[in-house]
């Protein structure tokens, strides 16, 4: 593969280079890697021209979900809209549902490629010997490096898939099947775990992480006069602690095999 080239000084511009090394690959960044040489430079100048090569709608597909990420982060789930979205990515409507039917599409794929994120940032924290309260923490600590995760999945299955096409939904599902089963042979390892009981450990942490969450969305506290007593029932229900304790407990449960 040849060494990755040097984004080109376009200042005020939105611009990637397509270079070639075997099939097409979209990198996190917004480069667009494909086979052969130095296509040219995509900037926000043509961003508008019509995408006709297959490299050319991945990348405008790939731009489309960065400015819907973007978007997410600064409006949030029930304020997210194609008009809006249309105008982060520099794009007419129009084209949005070239390459996304609904709202909840784009918020599909978008759930879809930060869970391949967090599952390769997982994955890199695995390491031999590490307790079941190790393992726990590591999924904690790393689920929360994006913050839009959580919100997307704790509203996955009450409303994005409610209004997405059944081909699209099978998809993202075989897609988090893949992305669990590629930890579960790495949970499996680190553990001693079987593959089936890392699998079931890693869905319950999915299920329980959603639940656990719900309880930070109360009011900033910390800096208030509280009664001890009170502090304390609030610090029982912070999320980390709520999900590394029962997390264990499951872990523990699948073990004995209960």
């Amino acid at each position: 593969m040849a060494d990755s080239p040097t984004r080109p000084d376009t200042t005020g511009q939105r611009s990637v280079i397509l270079i070639t090394v075997g099939q097409i690959t979209l990198w996190p960044n917004g480069y667009c890697v494909e086979t052969g040489v130095v296509r040219g430079v995509v900037t926000a100048a043509t961003i508008n021209k019509r995408a006709r090569t297959d490299a050319q709608k991945l990348f405008r597909r790939q731009a489309i979900l960065d400015a819907a990420d973007l978007h997410f982060a600064a409006v949030g789930f029930d304020a997210f809209s194609m008009a809006r979205l249309a105008a982060q990515a520099s794009v007419a409507k129009g084209t949005l549902y070239l390459y996304f039917e609904t709202r909840e599409d784009v918020l599909l794929a978008l759930v879809s490629a930060k869970v391949a994120a967090w599952g390769d940032s997982f994955a890199a924290c695995l390491r031999a010997g590490m307790t079941d309260r190790d393992l726990a923490a590591a999924c904690y600590a790393t689920v929360h490096e994006d913050p839009a995760l959580l919100p997307l999945l704790a509203r996955l299955d009450s409303v994005i898939e409610h209004n997405v096409s059944i081909d699209a939904l099978v998809k993202s599902k075989r897609a988090f099947r893949d992305v669990i089963g590629l930890l579960a042979t790495r949970v499996a390892d680190v553990t001693g775990l079987p593959h089936a009981g890392a699998f079931e450990l890693l869905t319950a942490y999915a299920a329980l992480l959603i639940g656990a969450t719900r309880v930070d969305q109360g009011p900033a506290l910390e800096n208030e006069d509280l009664p001890d007593d009170v502090r304390q029932l609030i610090g029982a229900f912070s999320s980390d602690k709520l999900f590394v304790t029962n997390a264990c407990r499951i872990a523990a449960g699948i073990r004995l095999g209960i």
